[in-house]
C-alpha cells in the first residue's frame, strides 16, 4: 500500500552504505544540514524555513517539504533533534539523487487530514472516520484507491471498478472476497492470530489485499 508507506519514513536505521555518506554531511551556521558528494557532482540541503517546515532541496531540482504540523504529529521532537534530521536527510539523498524535478509535500490540513502529494500524479489523504479508523484515499495517475471501514465492522477496498471486502461471519469468522473471484474464510482463532501479527484488523485486511488482490 501507499508508499506509506511512504511513506514508513526513514527512522528504521542506517545501512553501511548510508553510514559512509554521513561523513559528507555538515551543519551550517543556521543549524541546517548540507551534503556534497565526493566528486562534487551532487549537492543537497535540509533546511528549516520560517514556518518550521523541513525542506529538502538538491541541485537536480528535487524538492520535498515536510510541514511542521506533519512533523509534530508523525515525528515529535524531530525539529530539535539533529540525529533524527540527519537520518531523514540521508534517506532523502538516497531516494532522490537519481531523480530530477521531483516535488512532494507532506502535511496535515486544518481538518486533520494527512496529505501527501507530488508532481507525478500521486496523492494520498488519510483521516479518521466516525469509528476512529483510518480512511485512506489514494490517487495514482488519475486512478482512485480507497480503504475504509463500513458498518458492521466491515472493511472495503476499491481501486477503480475493482473491489475487495472483509466482513464478519457467523461464529466471529471473517470473510474476505474480491472482484477477481477470491474468497477466503478465517475461523475466529486464525483471524486473531493474523490480527496479532499485523497489529490491527485493518492492517490484516491490507495484507490480504497485497497477497490476493490482482493489481
Amino acid at each position: 500500500m501507499m508508499k506509506k508507506l511512504a511513506l514508513i519514513l526513514f527512522l528504521a536505521g542506517i545501512n553501511w552504505g548510508l553510514f559512509a555518506q554521513r561523513q559528507a554531511i555538515d551543519i551550517d551556521i543556521f543549524g541546517d544540514l548540507t551534503y556534497r558528494s565526493n566528486d562534487g557532482g551532487y549537492r543537497a540541503t535540509l533546511k528549516k524555513n520560517i514556518f518550521d517546515d523541513l525542506v529538502f532541496k538538491d541541485n537536480q531540482r528535487n524538492e520535498i517539504t515536510y510541514e511542521k504540523k506533519y512533523l509534530v504529529n508523525q515525528y515529535p521532537g524531530i525539529l530539535s533533534n539533529n540525529n533524527q534530521k540527519r537520518t531523514i536527510f540521508l534517506d532523502l539523498i538516497r531516494e532522490n539523487r537519481r531523480s530530477e524535478d521531483y516535488k512532494a509535500k507532506y502535511k496535515i490540513d486544518i481538518l486533520d487530514r494527512l496529505i501527501i502529494e507530488d508532481n507525478q500524479g500521486y496523492k494520498l489523504e488519510e483521516k479518521k472516520d466516525i469509528f476512529g479508523s483510518i480512511e485512506r484515499n489514494e490517487t495514482i495517475n488519475g486512478q482512485n484507491i480507497r480503504v475504509r471501514r463500513t458498518f458492521g465492522d466491515a472493511y472495503e477496498y476499491t481501486k477503480g471498478l475493482d473491489r475487495a471486502t472483509l466482513k464478519k461471519g457467523i461464529a466471529n469468522k471473517r470473510i474476505y472476497e474480491d472482484s477477481f473471484g477470491n474468497k477466503l474464510e478465517f475461523a475466529a482463532e486464525t483471524w486473531k492470530r493474523l490480527v496479532d501479527r499485523y497489529d490491527s484488523e485493518e492492517d490484516a485486511f491490507i495484507f490480504l489485499i497485497d497477497q490476493y488482490f490482482v493489481q
